[in-house]
């Protein structure tokens, strides 16, 4: 019988939008599932909305605690895998199905996500617009046979829609409510997850669609604070991570990166790539061992994932020169610039 999850969605007003996720997620989800809705400090509506969802246990906070802040309140209440979901989503048919698939592909996989319209990384498909529901139904019904069975496995899996596996969950525990109201807090976990020895996956055969940002839009975060909050968010994340990893870990994750370019240079890409793999999972917060694993992907031919890879280097050094010259380079090769340029002006999803 399968495994009931826990869907976790927070939320700070932004009532139509939460209207319209809970209306999806009670039309497209089939049990067993418990629904946790935690009502952020609130002010439009939102609050008593959650009160009359059927079945659902609410959660009210008196003031907004941020998106950390505001899963945890869930996440100490949630049974078994936790699918963590943005209000400001919609949900199509069979959504849940194929990121469960992917969670239990194997037992080292901590955390698994889908495809989405609105999101950065790996995890976007570009240049998607719907107009309906049944619309964005029959998009994820062609992805799904598309793609059907596909993982990719990445370093990242952004906080929008993601599938905790329930050990996984026991052995990191809560978000770090260091980020305040939100951005890198998704980051941040996902290197905890992984630094428990977890895989992360995306489950190319599932889509979720994302409005994106509409809760900092309606708190005013928008433009110059937008940019602002994030670029104050990665310099504690960085900071937080070269705080964590002991000269040791470091050292050999230096060591293990310099032996990947000796390998890549004489021409063994596969020992290049199996090298920079151990190095990232020793030392996760060094953008050198991310931007060299994107040269060698490079090199091989999986030019998309090289990107991502070169995305992920300068997320965690914005001064980062090579992998800023490699990403824009890359952005060209494939026609991403407006991704590129977004990212290099601080405004990643």
């Amino acid at each position: 019988m399968p495994q009931q999850i826990s869907i976790v969605i927070p939320a700070f007003n932004q009532l139509d939008y939460c209207k319209q996720c809970i209306e999806t997620v009670l039309a497209y989800t089939h049990p067993p599932y418990q629904l946790i809705l935690v009502d952020n400090g609130s002010t439009d509506g939102v609050s008593e909305f959650f009160d009359r969802v059927p079945g659902a246990r609410v959660i009210h906070s008196e003031r907004n605690l941020g998106f950390a802040g505001g899963v945890n309140l869930g996440l100490r209440i949630a049974e078994g895998h936790v699918l963590l979901l943005n209000s400001d989503t919609l949900v199509p048919e069979g959504w849940l199905e194929p990121i469960e698939r992917a969670l239990l592909s194997a037992d080292d996989v901590g955390m698994a996500g889908p495809m989405s319209n609105y999101v950065s990384g790996p995890q976007q498909i570009a240049r998607l617009f719907f107009e309906s529901q049944d619309e964005i139904n029959a998009f994820a019904r062609n992805l799904a046979a598309r793609n059907k069975g596909q993982l990719q496995d990445t370093t990242r899996l952004v906080g929008f829609c993601m599938l905790i596996r329930d050990k996984a969950l026991q052995e990191v525990g809560l978000f770090d409510e260091r980020f305040g109201v939100g951005g890198y807090e998704d980051d941040d976990y996902g290197l905890r997850v992984m630094r428990a020895g977890y895989r992360l996956c995306i489950a190319e055969d599932a889509f979720v669609f994302h409005y994106g940002n509409r809760t900092f839009l309606g708190m005013g975060i928008v433009k110059e604070k937008f940019y602002g909050l994030l670029a104050k968010n990665e310099k504690q994340f960085r900071e937080k991570w070269i705080q964590q990893e002991t000269p040791e870990a470091r050292a050999e994750s230096t060591s293990l990166n310099a032996q990947a370019r000796t390998a890549a240079c004489s021409g063994d890409l596969v020992t290049a790539l199996r090298l920079l793999a151990k190095a990232i999972k020793i030392s996760p917060s060094q953008a050198a061992n991310h931007n060299d694993l994107g040269a060698v992907l490079w090199g091989l031919g999986r030019r998309d994932k090289a990107f991502d890879c070169f995305v992920q280097a300068v997320r965690m050094n914005a001064d980062y020169t090579e992998a800023r010259d490699n990403l824009r380079e890359a952005g060209e090769a494939l026609g991403r610039m407006a991704e590129v340029e977004a990212l290099l002006q601080g405004r990643d999803a």
